[in-house]
């Protein structure tokens, strides 16, 4: 039940700050554009708030996970009350505490296939905030095929990058240098000690400690994160979706993108390097022939991170 203070204030009230920068007919097609953010990480719990509190009253949000208390660092719906509780039904009640006519509808689960073509088409932007990258690189591909634009934001570490694609951009694969596999040779790549080893620009650039590091190459850590950047990275992610349907900026668009590093954010272009690096590691690496000289890379970068510890 709405709260009686809320009932007597109109959209007006609540925005009308936003007059000082948007036009009406601007802030008219915020209000009216259907904003998708699949997956229920940091990042796409930040970013509904966000997009709610900007006059966004139209969102379709899904996850599947539940609050534990490694989320504390960073996702804003975390508190001692919320461990344990859904994540995605949290994210409702929160943007429907900020403006109660906000039209939400809550997927309890991460949409594939038909399901996942139908809620996408249905939006007119695309967020993917998993942690899982070929579940990502699907709703990429998927946005691309429907010709709905697709934020990505991609903190890690002290690092992270915030691009919009189309359909007429660069692919994520051709940004980031990942294999153009169906999503289950996707899932086995990833998980290989082989792609992890390319990922070593997270201590070069994301600051991450190599003992981590070292962990989260041999598969037991998840991605090192901290609060201000994965915030930072989902406030600029707000700013180019804000672009987008407003119409009143031109959005960062691949194959530029937003880059942060220590604590700097830069207009910069994704890296030629790493993009190429990981794309002839797995030109010569990827098949199973490959994989057997490789594993003396495994050796090195094993000896590397002991010398380095």
């Amino acid at each position: 039940m709405k709260n009686k203070s809320m009932m007597d204030m109109n959209y007006n009230d609540l925005f009308i700050r936003n007059l000082g920068v948007f036009t009406a007919d601007e802030q008219k097609r915020i209000r009216d554009s259907r904003v998708v953010i699949i997956g229920d990480s940091g990042t796409g719990e930040l970013l509904s708030t966000l997009l709610v509190r900007c006059g966004v009253t139209k969102l379709i949000v899904a996850g599947k996970d539940t609050y534990v208390p490694s989320d504390m660092n960073r996702q804003i719906g975390c508190f001692s009350d919320t461990i344990g509780e859904n994540k995605v039904e949290v994210i409702r009640d929160t943007v429907l505490s900020i403006n109660p006519d906000v039209q939400i509808t809550a997927y309890n689960h991460l949409p594939a296939g038909e399901e996942m073509d139908r809620i996408i088409l249905s939006g007119d932007i695309v967020i993917p905030a998993v942690d899982d990258l070929a579940y990502s690189v699907l709703l990429f591909r998927t946005a691309r095929k429907h010709g709905v634009p697709a934020v990505l934001c991609l903190p890690s570490g002290t690092t992270g990058w915030v691009s919009v694609f189309r359909r007429n951009s660069p692919t994520l694969e051709d940004m980031f240098g990942v294999p153009k596999l169906d999503y289950h040779d996707l899932v086995s790549v990833i998980r290989t000690k082989e792609y992890r080893c390319a990922q070593y620009n997270y201590v070069t650039s994301g600051d991450w400690r190599v003992d981590w590091f070292f962990e989260y190459f041999t598969g037991n850590r998840p991605l090192a994160l901290i609060c201000p950047v994965e915030w930072m990275a989902a406030s600029l992610a707000a700013m180019e979706a804000l672009k987008v349907l407003s119409g009143k900026w031109p959005a960062m668009e691949a194959p530029r993108c937003w880059y942060l590093r220590k604590g700097k954010v830069s207009a910069s272009r994704f890296s030629t390097f790493i993009r190429y690096h990981r794309k002839l590691g797995w030109l010569i690496f990827g098949s199973k022939r490959g994989k057997i000289p490789h594993k003396l890379t495994h050796l090195i970068w094993k000896k590397f991170f002991e010398y380095l510890r």
